[in-house]
């Protein structure tokens, strides 16, 4: 999609929105399926189920200890070097690897998720855009598209622009916006356990950011602005409170995926001489032991099996309890041609944690390789039950019932699969189809029907 789409679908919203406080639920969650849809088309998501599955497990259990929502939260990880996060109405969260990568515990991140679920909680987006009322719709169109891209050149130009007319501070939090978004990111903190200290670690780093890039500030800054405000007003509620002694997390979870998050944003030669440099220099074993599953990781990137096999299994022994790395060590196995060795790995992993997306993902795709196809589409329906926008299980889906002769099915979720990673023209042919084969079946069109309308939207 061009940028001109973006600014165009931006200002569609922005002009069927009236004066202040008018911007409903409703009009919240239409505005955030389309911002998903534009993102998905514009952006490398991190669409795996392991990704998928960590970082919306860590951000459910912030909504559930916050009562009833008006949303269905969900999580992505997006493939970018850009210092970011963001939030669209109706409680789509983004966070950029980029971002990500800075981050040295799980608190870091679990704070970044809690600030921006605030920010949702007190519909604080909704009411930047209601402001927006004030100003001309198609400058602030150009700011929102700078802040959904999330950095670089040209959402830079596209923000510079709107500041010259004011439109930017607009769109910016307030400083009582983030004061809020920050009370309710502590409070969240506290009743899931965590430690609040790691919120001013984090906008320490902020802080430390903003002081590096003076002369270009990077987009989280930018609508998030004053980090060293931030980090005094959160240290003046964890002196008042005494919140006390948290428990010490396990970060094995957190730091595998870092792990994987870098292997799809950097390079293996350059992952390789980094993760060497972590084992030669951790004092720490478990330092020692992640910087090692990296080096795995860009073995496996490079082709590298037997390398990669080997630092594994050194892995594996010293974390004899993460069933996950079965699945890690047969991706490897199943890279290298070894299918029964895979397939045995995989069932051993699901069997251990039948919750675990990943495992049965690689199992399934591993059944299909086989031939099993009957027990494989048990597997992936399961999985795009819990991940209703995994592109990459529908397409398996698809292919399977085209084997089978169903070519209703295989347009329908080839349709599914195409929407679901922004590809909207394969997207409509396919949808196309299956709404001519599926006439009789009302969910199945209504489904149909609504991807298409926005698509159409996004035109």
């Amino acid at each position: 999609m061009s940028i001109l789409s973006i600014l165009l679908l931006l200002g569609w919203d922005l002009l069927s929105v009236a004066p202040a406080h008018a911007f409903s639920i409703k009009e919240e969650r239409e505005y955030g399926q389309k911002m998903v849809a534009v993102i998905r088309s514009e952006f490398d998501l991190l669409d795996y189920p392991d990704i998928n599955q960590y970082i919306n497990k860590l951000g459910q259990e912030i909504v559930t200890n916050i009562g009833n929502q008006y949303f269905d939260y969900r999580f992505y990880v997006i493939n970018n070097k850009d210092f970011n996060a963001f939030a669209t109405p109706s409680g789509l969260i983004f966070m950029h690897s980029g971002l990500l990568e800075t981050m040295d515990n799980e608190g870091e991140l679990h704070s970044v998720l809690a600030h921006e679920i605030g920010h949702v909680v007190s519909r604080h987006i909704a009411g930047r855009i209601d402001n927006s009322a004030k100003i001309n719709a198609a400058t602030l169109a150009l700011v929102l598209a700078g802040i959904a891209l999330g950095g670089g050149a040209l959402s830079q130009a596209l923000v510079t622009g709107g500041l010259a007319t004011g439109a930017a501070m607009s769109m910016a939090y307030t400083r009582q916006d983030e004061e809020e978004a920050d009370r309710k990111a502590y409070n969240y903190m506290i009743k899931t356990g965590r430690d609040p200290k790691d919120m001013v670690t984090m906008l320490k780093k902020m802080y430390k950011v903003n002081q590096l890039h003076m002369g270009e500030v990077p987009q989280y800054l930018l609508t998030h602005p004053k980090p060293e405000l931030r980090m005094g007003y959160v240290e003046d509620l964890i002196h008042m409170n005494e919140p006390g002694h948290f428990p010490e997390t396990d970060q094995f979870d957190f730091k595998r995926i870092k792990c994987r998050v870098m292997s799809y944003s950097k390079q293996p030669q350059e992952l390789k001489a980094f993760y060497q440099k972590k084992i030669d220099t951790a004092d720490k074993p478990f330092d020692r032991h992640m910087a090692t599953y990296g080096l795995a990781l860009a073995y496996h990137d490079q082709g590298q099996y037997t390398l990669a096999e080997e630092e594994l299994k050194k892995v594996i022994a010293a974390f004899p309890d993460k069933s996950i790395l079965l699945t890690d060590l047969g991706l490897v196995y199943f890279k290298s041609g070894r299918l029964q060795k895979a397939q045995e790995l995989f069932d051993r992993a699901r069997n251990l944690d039948p919750g675990d997306w990943y495992a049965s993902y690689n199992l399934a795709v591993s059944l299909t390789t086989s031939g099993d196809d009957k027990r494989a589409l048990q597997l992936y329906k399961q999985l795009v039950g819990a991940m209703p926008d995994f592109a990459g299980g529908y397409f398996q889906i698809a292919g399977i019932y085209s084997r089978q002769g169903d070519q209703r099915l295989a347009h329908l979720n080839l349709g599914r699969s195409f929407y679901f990673k922004g590809q909207f023209k394969p997207a409509t042919y396919h949808l196309q189809k299956a709404s001519e084969m599926l006439a009789n079946d009302p969910a199945v069109q209504h489904e149909i029907d609504e991807m298409l309308k926005i698509i159409k939207e996004l035109k």
